[in-house]
């Protein structure tokens, strides 16, 4: 027995929405997660918002050598008293400011304590002639007091850096000739200042506070969900017209053409 046309019909309706269902569900999902990534975004900027500004507290009462990183501890300020470590320093590459090239100058710092801390003392361009700064600023081992700011360690990138140089702050590596365990490996700080202070590297300045375009794109793939449903109803409904004999229906766009006209229209009516 052969199906009837009108058992056709629906049944080719009937793929259409179910395509445009399973089209408009993977739309729900890649939007909730581009809302849930837009919350992640907006959370991270509370916390650099309420850290940044705050008073220095000295890392111990914070942050201990061996306890993990936690999120809520970027760019919170602290202070720390020891001496750099000038044999302990590295150039890490990569580090462009405002579309420039260069490097940062991490030193390891000594605290009173015997921890090692690793300090990012700014910003270095890279040099006219060669691939490094013209000038690493110099460092002494006179017993100071520094402010920083706290960053999480970066995970290694797997590449590689000539002698004295890191292709990212990954403290590890970093770390992989000092003697001892008492070293900070979950973070580092970003000099903010120092007692008889050095001559350093340019500071870096606010971070980044931008939400980016998240929530444009999670609304965009809404939109996407609504616009199959759309598609399938317009195209059930042209079929239906061709089924009963009639023309198809025209969308209408306005070009700027056709806005020329409708205004030359209006413009003879009026004389």
């Amino acid at each position: 027995m052969k199906p009837r046309k009108t058992d056709s019909r629906l049944i080719q309706w009937g793929s259409w929405v179910a395509l445009a269902t399973v089209f408009s569900i993977a739309c729900w999902f890649l939007s909730q997660w581009q809302f849930a990534r837009q919350k992640e975004v907006v959370a991270a900027n509370n916390i650099i918002i309420k850290n940044y500004d705050a008073d220095p507290v000295p890392i111990e009462k914070i942050l201990k050598a061996k306890d993990p990183w936690r999120k809520t501890l970027e760019f919170k300020p602290v202070s720390l008293t020891g001496q750099y470590i000038p044999f302990d320093e590295y150039l890490v590459r990569n580090r462009p400011n405002n579309g420039n090239p260069g490097f940062l100058q991490l030193v390891a710092f000594k605290t009173l304590s015997n921890n090692i801390f690793w300090v990012d003392r700014g910003w270095l361009p890279t040099g006219s002639k060669s691939d490094k700064p013209d000038l690493v600023p110099a460092l002494d081992e006179k017993t100071r007091t520094i402010v920083v700011r706290l960053r999480a360690n970066e995970a290694p990138n797997g590449r590689t850096a000539p002698l004295r140089e890191l292709p990212n702050i990954d403290l590890s590596l970093a770390s992989k000739d000092i003697e001892t365990d008492n070293v900070y490996l979950q973070g580092y700080g970003r000099l903010v200042s120092e007692t008889s202070p050095l001559a350093r590297g340019a500071d870096l300045g606010e971070p980044d506070l931008t939400e980016g375009n998240h929530l444009s794109y999670a609304l965009q793939w809404l939109a996407f969900a609504l616009m199959a449903f759309g598609a399938v109803f317009w195209n059930i409904s042209q079929d239906r017209r061709r089924r009963a004999g009639l023309k198809g229906r025209k969308l209408k766009i306005l070009t700027q053409d056709k806005d020329a006209e409708i205004e030359d229209e209006l413009l003879d009516g009026k004389n």
